[in-house]
């Protein structure tokens, strides 16, 4: 349900849209929706006990997916940050193109750029301004996003990107715990209760979710030694999507529908800890938890450690081609600072094996290696709070040098991007509001007075 604000871009590590959160894009669709479809499936009320009790929990719930609700009202843009996004996408593997245009930037000094945006609900839409000195968020749905170009040489250029999201007085260590009972929401439950949970705890978020996903299998399998292997089946159907949102769901059809991935959480000896994988418009999701945890698929039950490996491979058809890259191995980083804050990192250190058209084989490969140089390419999102309220944020870092392959790979993925246009982005929004305040209502239903 956090995922939303993250908006990866195809070929997360490599295309710099990731790094700029660009928000009209394809694997912001297929992986933050269904993570979310995914995972909210098997939501329950007990899910919503971790905002806690009383007062504070209500208005807790109310804040934080009101604001995400509110994030996806009618978008309306100022004229620079309109031109800064459009620009700043088409130059995302060609940084040269939009580093010297000045209409762009909000800052420039010597060889960086700055780029500073601010976001808020404002006369029932959410208007988004580009200037200087952009303020932190103060209220709920408040972000600030900062995007910063800087030129390495004369063909290496380094994007770096922080966004804020307030997301009201939920603390770190509540939305630690909603996302960890979350995930274990089927400790010790059969089938039948499990679906039962379901219907009873979640109905309005089951709803939103339905029109796109459909839970084809529920499986949480109670083991001896207290722990519960839990598979889940879902069915990815644009057709539920047709009679509200029509233009949104030919854009799944199109690109999210006949899309694969992979994604697979190890620890560094390789044993599994979670593994997901998506074919023929059906996602599976395998995990195993216990007493709330996450816990390896197979052997003795043990803590999840916090540092694992994430492996990942992802394959999307863009006109006649097929492109995507097969075993990309990151670092997956769980880190706690005290009551104020929890992040996770990803960091991409180990170039993948690509999966691109064969006309790509005449370009220099090296430039594909450059994002895993060094510091490799990062991405982090969190929650950092204080007493007056907590801010969802994230970061991200991805160095691009300059090529004809690349080029060529940005030229691909812009036509995904140019085929979500706005009635689309439109309809997305439309649909993510409906999902954000099902959430809303139905942990308002779940939690006492």
């Amino acid at each position: 349900m956090l995922l939303q604000p993250l908006r990866p871009h195809t070929g997360a590590i490599l295309n710099a849209r990731s790094c700029l959160g660009q928000r009209r894009s394809i694997a912001r669709c297929l992986f933050c929706t269904l993570a979310s479809g995914s995972l909210l499936l098997v939501a329950c009320r007990d899910t919503y006990s971790g905002f806690g009790g009383g007062a504070h929990a209500r208005a807790s719930a109310d804040q934080l997916f009101g604001a995400l609700a509110d994030r996806h009202l009618d978008v309306v843009r100022s004229l620079k940050y309109d031109h800064a996004r459009v620009q700043i996408a088409r130059g995302s593997l060609s940084p040269s193109r939009v580093f010297d245009d000045s209409l762009t930037w909000t800052g420039a000094s010597g060889a960086v750029r700055l780029l500073e945006t601010f976001g808020t609900l404002s006369n029932g839409k959410y208007s988004m301004t580009s200037r200087p000195n952009a303020p932190p968020p103060v209220k709920p749905a408040d972000g600030r996003h900062v995007t910063t170009l800087s030129r390495l040489s004369d063909s290496e250029y380094r994007w770096d990107t922080a966004v804020d999201f307030n997301i009201g007085t939920v603390r770190p260590a509540e939305v630690a715990l909603l996302v960890t009972r979350l995930l274990s929401a089927g400790d010790g439950r059969g089938d039948r209760d499990a679906r039962i949970m379901l219907n009873a705890g979640a109905p309005r978020t089951s709803a939103a979710l339905g029109m796109l996903f459909v839970l084809d299998s529920l499986h949480p399998v109670p083991l001896a030694d207290g722990s519960t292997a839990v598979t889940l089946g879902i069915a990815v159907r644009a057709d539920g999507l047709k009679p509200k949102y029509p233009a949104f769901a030919q854009y799944v059809q199109r690109y999210i529908e006949p899309a694969r991935f992979r994604v697979a959480l190890t620890d560094r000896a390789g044993v599994p800890f979670l593994d997901s994988y998506y074919k023929d418009r059906y996602l599976t999701v395998r995990l195993r938890t216990q007493a709330g945890h996450l816990v390896p698929l197979t052997g003795p039950a043990r803590p999840i450690p916090d540092t694992l490996q994430l492996q990942s491979d992802f394959t999307l058809k863009v006109k006649m081609w097929n492109i995507g890259f097969h075993d990309l191995t990151m670092e997956f980083v769980n880190t706690v600072r005290g009551d104020t804050e929890r992040d996770w990192a990803i960091t991409a250190r180990k170039e993948p094996r690509w999966n691109l058209p064969f006309i790509s084989a005449r370009f220099i490969r090296a430039p594909l290696r450059r994002p895993f140089a060094g510091e490799g390419a990062l991405f982090r999102i969190g929650v950092r709070g204080g007493e007056q309220s907590t801010v969802l944020f994230r970061q991200a870092r991805l160095t691009v040098q300059e090529s004809a392959v690349l080029k060529f790979i940005n030229s691909l993925t812009s036509t995904a991007m140019d085929d979500f246009g706005e009635q689309v982005e439109l309809e997305e929004n439309r649909w993510l509001r409906e999902l954000f305040l099902g959430l809303r209502d139905d942990a308002h239903a779940a939690l006492p007075p």
